[in-house]
């Protein structure tokens, strides 16, 4: 299977935590941490789908930096703003998931 490996960043903002994959830009909120890192994989799923369906997927990976893996998998690269909180998650690609 076909995977990536990204960055969640979340941020407590009053009493939300926001949360952003740092490399594709999607992001979402939640009233716990957990929520929105659930909430900002569930949005980048639906991203990578919209991608696929696009047929624009392994090309906008491409241009964002973002290598598609099969195997074992490494440790992702994180950049974070003090105060935030990374969360690695290891997404499946669309195009490997319906092969």
């Amino acid at each position: 299977m076909k995977y990536i490996i990204v960055s969640v960043m979340v941020e407590r903002e009053g009493d939300q935590y926001v949360s952003k994959c740092v490399e594709l830009g999607t992001a979402s909120f939640g009233a716990s941490e957990e929520e929105a890192v659930r909430n900002a994989i569930d949005a980048t799923l639906a991203y990578l789908d919209t991608l696929e369906d696009l047929g624009e997927c392994d090309r906008v990976l491409q241009q964002k930096g973002v290598p598609i893996r099969e195997g074992e998998s490494a440790g992702p690269r994180m950049r974070c703003s003090p105060g935030s909180i990374v969360h690695p998650a290891v997404l499946p690609l669309p195009s490997s998931i319906y092969v």
